[in-house]
């Protein structure tokens, strides 16, 4: 979606940031934004899991609105 102009995020776990950069990268798309949301996530109870969200999200906007896309 990045590459036809629509606004794209990458959200995963502190564990997963530099694989998702290398994936990036060789998708061609090295600037593609990286929101990093604390380890663990998947196993949080839904309401811890919807706090995550809720501190990220203002992080996940800012790497949807933010050049470069």
């Amino acid at each position: 979606m990045e590459r036809v102009g629509i606004p794209t995020a990458a959200i995963c776990t502190s564990g997963f940031v530099n694989a998702g950069m290398k994936q990036a990268a060789m998708l061609g798309i090295p600037s593609l934004p990286i929101v990093d949301i604390p380890f663990p996530f998947a196993s949080l109870p839904p309401e811890q899991a919807r706090m995550r969200g809720a501190e990220a999200y203002d992080t996940i906007v800012a790497a949807l609105t933010t050049s470069p896309h």
